[in-house]
């Protein structure tokens, strides 16, 4: 997978070796067109000549002369200018190291390319591909490293299938022998009260898995940021906004048929696939997610499916009266969750509860532990 970040890199001493390739312009002299040079060497002189501020990154926060000069080995040389020209090159130099190799021939016109063509193709040709993810045995060792998920690894990485997914049970069953996880099936019936009872035990919920060869590969979706690994509701439709923009019709398409497989299995799409989030909703993009990624597929037995289960959202979800349908006839997104959030904060809530705390003389911490464990009900908070 390639990934964009300007990460720190240790200096490796190497000879350096820059070489151009060229050509002649219409005096016939010669026009240098790309720049073959020691990767790791030159990341080491770019980084100690211009980042002047130590972060690894070249901002027009550094306080060098923002121009790097390169010596052909023929004694001719060539200058990059500005903090642009420069950031760019250092960019191709990390994509470059990638490849494992040593050397490698950078394009003049990418370390001149103008912002926003450049920025659109590095989306399309890259970034998308860092912030795709898939719940298989690959994607878990992402979550393992999932710094919201660090207190519960030492034990294991609970990840919570649906009661009908039986593919799924077997399939992370199987992975208990190799990697720090522990497989639970949900009960046929997902209640609130359940959702509470497991709100000390977080996890990660499964989405769709097809098979591929002799096991299973989970059906990709994009995160609205570098450090999330699950599949966000709204936040998806967003993205596959852009994703069928730059023609990655697989990603999004992706983020359709999890988003089925939410309906289908956790009875709405949540607002993202951890266990507590298995009472919330956002609003609702599933219908024209499909539309969209239709106008691009023209595949109408695709359509076809996902229409019947955007037929079984709508009546089970959003037209349920007391909940998402409200009694003036507008819907809402809604969150049928018992008690507080459990991922926020130690004193996220304690402005709010202070009104109820004081009238009992206790404070806003007791009070929220005695709400929890239901000692106290006050249907106003």
């Amino acid at each position: 997978m390639k990934t964009i970040q300007v990460i720190v890199l240790r200096a490796i001493a190497l000879t350096a070796l820059i070489l151009f390739s060229d050509c002649k312009d219409e005096k016939g002299e010669k026009e240098i067109t790309k720049l073959t040079v020691n990767i790791h060497n030159t990341i080491e002189r770019l980084l100690e000549e211009e980042d002047t501020d130590g972060d690894t990154k070249i901002t027009v926060d550094d306080v060098g002369d923002k121009s790097f000069v390169i010596n052909t080995i023929a004694g001719e040389s060539t200058t990059i200018n500005g903090t642009m020209a420069l950031t760019n090159f250092l960019q191709e130099l990390v994509l470059a190291t990638e490849e494992n190799d040593s050397i490698t021939t950078i394009e003049l016109d990418r370390i001149n390319e103008p912002p926003v063509d450049r920025i659109s193709r590095m989306i399309k040709n890259y970034y998308w591909d860092g912030l795709t993810r898939h719940l298989d045995e690959e994607g878990i060792q992402k979550l393992i490293k999932d710094t919201k998920n660090q207190t519960l690894v030492s034990q294991s990485l609970r990840i919570y299938v649906p009661h009908s997914d039986t593919i799924a049970l077997n399939y992370f069953k199987s992975l208990e022998n190799k990697l720090p996880i522990s497989t639970i099936q949900l009960p046929k019936e997902i209640t609130a009260e359940y959702v509470k009872s497991i709100n000390d035990k977080p996890g990660i919920l499964s989405l769709k898995l097809v098979k591929e060869g002799e096991s299973y590969r989970g059906v990709p979706f994009v995160v609205p940021g570098g450090r999330f690994n699950e599949m966000y509701g709204w936040d998806s439709y967003f993205e596959s906004i852009g994703l069928l923009i730059d023609d990655r019709v697989d990603l999004a398409k992706g983020m359709a048929e999890n988003f089925q497989y939410e309906i289908t299995n956790y009875g709405k799409i949540l607002n993202a696939n951890r266990s507590y989030y298995l009472t919330r909703t956002q609003p609702p993009f599933y219908t024209s997610l499909i539309t969209e990624v239709y106008e691009k597929t023209k595949d109408t037995a695709w359509l076809k499916d996902q229409l019947k289960t955007a037929i079984k959202e709508y009546e089970t979800v959003w037209m349920v009266k007391g909940k998402r349908l409200t009694a003036n006839g507008l819907n809402r997104y809604f969150a049928e969750g018992i008690g507080v959030p459990p991922e926020t904060e130690e004193g996220h809530f304690d402005e709010a509860l202070h009104d109820f705390s004081i009238n009992i003389d206790m404070s806003p911490g007791n009070y929220l532990k005695a709400y929890k464990e239901g000692k106290i009900v006050d249907s106003k908070l």
